[in-house]
């Protein structure tokens, strides 16, 4: 009898019907002998609708209140699909991620889990009850209601799967797992059976939006076996594994971020600890980089450019124009015309072939790169957004990765 930790989306739980078709599908897998534990995300757009609603009473909406509100959501769904599963006969109960001790730091938004209690949990298995978490939530030490978020029922899910022990994750999207490009905007790519820890936390730091990047980092350290498919049919979907040594690298799936924004500082003194005091801020505001670039020094003075996501674009500005003072950067720049586009695969990023190919693709059909980055199974090219997706369908062409 195996333990499953299922987790399913908001499109999954986004009506009524949906969510008795989650029922019937967690309840057959009870009936085969398996224990589920079930993990939910708001319904459809909830969580798009009170961020709304927030925002119509303030624009920049206070993070402990907005945290307070946005729970709701998954509060709602956990309750409707327990009770849907007891009206098909099997026991079930929900639960918050409070209360099944989900522990997390104090910081609202976007906290990171330090520790999984889970006793209200386990004794609900050993009682043969199917335990319904709401996703994306927890309680810090000091008991402050926070949110893991945008994305972060994947992370209690897989959270949830390695403090149990669970024999697999089971991520149900609206998708039929993954595919070398997104198949709404690419008809015709490829679907990618079986993909590495590193290869799809890769994919989803670059764009990609199937899955939580955070929860692929957890997911490859504790090793969690994960599959992702879809909760509207019964297809094989993808299969996520360790990552395998291959003889030559090659190209498993492409991916893009059209929303990302380049803010430079320009004309900064070059004098001591000046890169680590903007870095070291940036970082205390949990403001990731998609990349950073040093410029050349000319008379004294150099430039700071960092790419960041369109999500972080308005505190990446507010928090780098109150650093400009400190290093004494000349003036701020704020450049909105930037996207990504990533080719990765196993081995990728140390393969001069594969570098060759990407950059020949893009040249060939009159791409102009920005900047482009590289890592183990990753290569990231930085361009104007009108050239998004060309520059995605002439690398689908290039490697192949499409039907």
């Amino acid at each position: 009898m195996a333990l499953l930790v299922q987790k399913y989306g908001g499109t999954s739980v986004a009506d009524i019907d949906c969510i008795r078709r989650v029922a019937r599908r967690i309840v057959a897998a009870r009936r085969r002998g398996d224990r589920v534990v079930a993990v939910v995300s708001a319904m459809g757009s909830t969580t798009d609708e009170l961020t709304r609603l927030a925002r119509l009473i303030t624009p920049s909406p206070q993070r402990r209140e907005l945290d307070m509100l946005l729970t709701a959501g998954e509060r709602q769904t956990m309750a409707l699909l327990s009770l849907a599963i007891m009206e098909l006969g099997c026991e079930a109960v929900s639960f918050t991620g409070s209360q099944v001790g989900i522990i997390t730091d104090r910081f609202h938004a976007d906290a990171r889990i330090e520790e999984i209690r889970g006793d209200r949990l386990r004794q609900a298995l050993r009682r043969g009850l199917v335990p319904i978490v709401a996703g994306f939530q927890g309680v810090s030490l000091d008991r402050e209601i926070t949110t893991l978020g945008r994305g972060g029922s994947d992370v209690t899910a897989v959270a949830l799967a390695a403090a149990l022990g669970a024999a697999r994750c089971e991520l149900y999207k609206d998708v039929d797992g993954l595919f070398a490009e997104n198949p709404r905007e690419f008809p015709g790519a490829r679907p990618v059976r079986e993909i590495s820890y590193p290869e799809l936390a890769e994919l989803a730091g670059s764009g990609s939006e199937l899955i939580h990047p955070r929860a692929c980092a957890l997911a490859d350290k504790y090793r969690v076996p994960l599959v992702i498919s879809s909760s509207f049919n019964r297809k094989r979907g993808t299969a996520v594994k360790k990552a395998e040594k291959v003889e030559k690298a090659f190209v498993r799936a492409v991916t893009h971020d059209h929303r990302l924004a380049r803010i430079s500082l320009l004309g900064v003194p070059r004098k001591g600890r000046c890169l680590h005091q903007v870095v070291t801020r940036l970082a205390e505001a949990r403001i990731p980089l998609k990349l950073f670039n040093h410029g050349v020094v000319r008379q004294g003075r150099f430039d700071l450019s960092f790419i960041v996501a369109e999500e972080h674009r308005a505190a990446a500005v507010e928090l780098l124009g109150k650093v400009a003072g400190l290093v004494k950067a000349r003036e701020v720049d704020v450049n909105d015309d930037f996207c990504s586009v990533s080719v990765v695969g196993p081995g990728v990023g140390s393969d001069s072939e594969i570098l060759g190919a990407t950059l020949e693709a893009l040249h060939a059909i009159g791409v102009h790169l920005n900047a482009f980055t590289t890592a183990e199974t990753r290569i990231t090219c930085f361009l104007d957004r009108k050239s998004l997706h060309a520059a995605a369908a002439a690398l689908l062409a290039r490697f192949r990765l499409k039907r």
